[in-house]
């Protein structure tokens, strides 16, 4: 899978989509439970067989969102009945090799052209004209420990805006010594930690001198940035998202 480069995309639901359980919770009163976070196990759409991994769903609250084999995505859904509707889709731009996105804008116009969703024992099928997908529920991840967990850097979100990384994988540790060590995809930074009112607080912020990249430095800034302004810190599940109150924020998934 190739990276196409840091192309913008207003995702901010997506990347911050709640996990929401496996299959459970509360549907429309007289049709299915859809609630619940799935995976594609077997899908058709006019005709073409679509990969049978690679592509998630997530649905609570009138939200959807998930992978769509390359890139995450987010748009809303109704539900009246066994009749759904998804609207608004959309999602990140990153570029993957030509059968994933062949398989992913399969996989996109045919959750548009869904048009019924009905719950077969522990399985979710959704169908519609010339269209058949049926997901398995995925089990609840346990969520991760913000001390000693490896957090690899996934989405970069400026405002309403959110981007896919460039550069060197950029990682979060924070150690039981209260050691912090980071990499911006350019540069490590380091410096001690402390959790405070669900505050991340990082002392003595220093970085080394290496010289980052022109296509890089915007993203070396924002890790920066954000690491020495106290962001907030929520977990779900494996998912760590550090946010700064001018509405930067950093979406870390545990390694």
């Amino acid at each position: 899978m190739t990276d196409g480069g840091r192309r913008a995309s207003p995702l901010l639901l997506a990347v911050l989509f709640a996990a929401t359980g496996c299959g459970g919770g509360t549907g429309a009163a007289d049709g299915p439970d859809v609630t619940g976070q799935w995976q594609l196990v077997e899908g058709t759409a006019d005709g073409a067989t679509l990969p049978s991994s690679g592509a998630t769903l997530q649905l609570g609250n009138g939200e959807a969102g998930g992978v769509s084999y390359c890139n995450h995505y987010f748009g809303t859904y109704r539900l009246d009945g066994d009749a759904v509707v998804f609207e608004g889709l959309g999602g990140t731009e990153m570029g993957c090799e030509p059968d994933v996105m062949a398989a992913e804008t399969a996989y996109m116009s045919a959750l548009g052209a869904v048009d019924t969703a009905a719950v077969e024992g522990d399985a979710l099928l959704l169908t519609g004209d010339g269209v058949r997908l049926r997901f398995s529920p995925v089990a609840p991840v346990p969520a991760s420990p913000l001390e000693g967990t490896h957090w690899v850097l996934e989405t970069l979100v400026e405002g309403e805006v959110a981007s896919s990384t460039v550069g060197e994988p950029a990682v979060l540790l924070l150690d039981a010594d209260r050691t912090a060590q980071a990499s911006t995809g350019c540069r490590t930074v380091t410096g001690t930690w402390l959790l405070e009112d669900e505050a991340l607080i990082i002392d003595d912020l220093l970085a080394d001198g290496a010289e980052c990249p022109a296509d890089v430095r915007a993203q070396d800034e924002l890790v920066s940035g954000v690491l020495g302004a106290g962001p907030q810190v929520e977990i779900e599940a494996n998912r760590l998202t550090l946010t700064v109150r001018d509405g930067r924020a950093l979406v870390y998934r545990a390694s």
